[in-house]
């Protein structure tokens, strides 16, 4: 077969330009740090880093959900233990105004006490994170207590919230405040905390002495409060290990995605340094193949 100078010229030329494409290749990815830019580099590679990635999304998501809900149960747990402190302190003062050896007076300012422990009470049923009432169930723009006269009163939902803290996991964050209001469960106490309060506000306001079942009735609510407490902590600890479970995930989705396609620089730059010599070579060899010229053979 005869080779022509211009097919030696043709396939010098289709070698020279694959020797850039690769050159070229090799730059893009030392400049980035990345094995792959476009999916036909590795279709494989491809796939899994973009399930990786979006597993990461999904997690950091997963994360932001537990770390809100730990705040809010926090908050909670807060709330519920000052309203434990009140609830506590208007039973003494009550064992003191039921005695029957206080004065006139006196009953009467153990019952401006409690009136202001049920304000003060009602206040922190209203407590609020992040913009929104805690203890309000699904409603929580709405103020959930007040106080009428001397009577508390909730004007909240039943209804409970929930977070999505892994795949298919969800975490009931929230305490409606009918929880402490009437219980946990139906029927769980004798009577509601409002109605518990107001009697025993109109009982201070009179000279009943030694009524023990408004105080047990309040002792009931106080337990209430107690247990609501203890789940709150339950789930504090679970929110803790599903958060440390979460940053395990991330950390080891991470470091695969690294291997995938994160490029090893030493490496990469002694190709790149050999791909750089043949392509001079390339450049160096195309000056000696040029088609000759009549003044060469007239010397």
């Amino acid at each position: 077969m005869r080779v022509t100078n211009q097919g030696l010229l043709h396939n010098y030329l289709s070698n020279l330009n694959r020797n850039l494409t690769y050159l070229s290749k090799f730059q893009n990815q030392l400049s980035s740090g990345k094995e792959i830019h476009r999916p036909s580099d590795d279709p494989f590679g491809s796939t899994r880093v973009m399930s990786l990635r979006s597993s990461l999304a999904q997690n950091k998501q997963y994360l932001r959900n537990i770390e809100d809900s730990m705040g809010w149960i926090d908050m909670t747990d807060t709330a519920l233990g000052n309203m434990g402190d009140i609830l506590t302190r208007i039973k003494e003062l009550s064992i003191q105004g039921f005695s029957g050896t206080m004065a006139e007076n006196d009953r009467h300012a153990v019952e401006v006490e409690v009136k202001q422990l049920i304000d003060q009470l009602a206040q922190i049923g209203n407590t609020k994170y992040d913009g929104k009432y805690i203890f309000a169930g699904s409603a929580t723009t709405q103020r959930p207590f007040s106080v009428n006269g001397d009577m508390l009163s909730y004007n909240g939902t039943d209804r409970v919230l929930e977070r999505e803290i892994s795949e298919r996991v969800s975490l009931v964050i929230n305490i409606p405040g009918n929880w402490i209001n009437e219980g946990r469960f139906a029927g769980e106490l004798t009577e509601d905390l409002a109605s518990t309060l107001n009697k025993l506000v109109s009982a201070l306001a009179t000279t009943e002495e030694n009524d023990e079942s408004h105080i047990e009735k309040l002792e009931e609510h106080i337990d209430n409060i107690l247990a609501l407490r203890a789940e709150m902590g339950a789930k504090y600890n679970r929110l803790e290990a599903a958060k440390h479970k979460n940053e395990e995930e991330t950390l080891n989705m991470t470091e695969l995605l690294s291997k995938t396609e994160d490029i090893d620089f030493a490496g990469k730059i002694m190709e790149y340094m050999t791909l750089q010599n043949v392509y001079m070579a390339s450049l160096s060899t195309g000056a000696k193949i040029m088609m000759p010229t009549l003044l060469d053979f007239l010397r």
